[in-house]
């Protein structure tokens, strides 16, 4: 069993009107929530730049590591926490709609720059990333996508066979039953913070936890704008085919210290290990069960071979 306090923060653009105001929200709002004691901590898409005029130089980015990352690093390091942030880099000359991670020291694990950005923002001159580079934590793997990214099934795809359960989806736009597919799909928690909502879904789609501005209490100030859940991240995602037949003998073996999640409509199923010194790659290794994207892969090879074969 691996415990993940996942918290997303819905940071509403426009109320601040320049980098530095941003930031300092951030900061407040970071501040606020170690008192959840979470292992992740999550803000939108370019949030550095929201509410920030067209007009102004800081909208082209800065460097990573750079101010914010320090300013939020600090924090980060003071609550034990790692932190997603959106914000534009600017690198080479060139610019980059970012997600950055922050450790729980403070310094930056790693960068992710979107890889399909809008029309809009590659015609004013962002630049699109060309890889999903995923990163161990100690609550597992866990990758980043960036708002637009959610339309491309390509993304989620090379985030599923770089191995992460955790995606961090900071965003401009809502993303809508997206969210659930995604999730449900490609066998990941889906973190989402966007301005107006913060959602957390888990790798069977459904919805662990949801606040927004919508909320009359939020936009009163009586509740913060953060989601926030307390997942299990020791399980993975499989497809029904050619594992079903072990599920039984899983449970025999283990009992109580597995669970399934079965999807029949949809063919597939989630296994959790709520053991804490088994592992469910451990599960998977001892009863030979193969995992929905390793299982999805091998169906496209062999479909490749049985073509190469005919066509020869």
């Amino acid at each position: 069993m691996i415990r993940a306090r996942l918290l997303s923060v819905a940071f509403p653009g426009g109320g601040f009107g320049s980098v530095d105001a941003n930031r300092d929200k951030m900061v407040e709002y970071l501040e606020q929530a170690g008192a959840y004691r979470p292992d992740f901590v999550v803000f939108p898409e370019v949030a550095r730049e929201l509410g920030v005029p067209q007009e102004d130089e800081s909208r082209k980015g800065e460097a990573i590591p750079g101010p914010m990352t320090d300013a939020i690093g600090a924090v980060a390091r003071k609550h034990g926490t790692h932190a997603v942030l959106g914000m534009k880099e600017r690198a080479g000359g060139r610019t980059f709609n970012a997600s950055v991670l922050i450790g729980r020291d403070g310094q930056v694990i790693g960068v992710y720059h979107k890889v399909q950005p809008t029309v809009n923002e590659m015609e004013g001159g962002t630049v699109p990333g060309t890889e999903t580079p995923t990163w161990e934590t100690d609550c597992g793997r866990v990758g980043m996508c960036i708002c637009f990214d959610l339309k491309f099934p390509e993304v989620a795809m090379m985030l599923a066979r770089a191995g992460a359960r955790i995606v961090f989806f900071s965003s401009m736009f809502h993303g809508g039953m997206r969210h659930a597919a995604w999730a449900r799909d490609y066998g990941v928690f889906l973190v989402v913070s966007q301005s107006q909502e913060a959602v957390i879904v888990d790798m069977c789609g459904q919805r662990l936890a949801w606040q927004g501005h919508q909320e009359p209490l939020v936009r009163q100030g009586a509740l913060r704008p953060f989601a926030f859940a307390d997942v299990n991240a020791d399980c993975k995602a499989y497809h029904l085919d050619f594992n079903q037949g072990k599920l039984g003998d899983i449970e025999a073996k283990y009992g109580s210290g597995v669970r399934f999640s079965i999807l029949r409509p949809e063919a597939t199923f989630v296994m959790e290990s709520l053991i804490d010194d088994v592992r469910v790659e451990e599960i998977e290794r001892e009863f030979g069960l193969e995992d929905l994207w390793t299982y999805y892969d091998r169906a496209r090879k062999v479909r490749e071979d049985m073509l190469g074969d005919i066509n020869r």
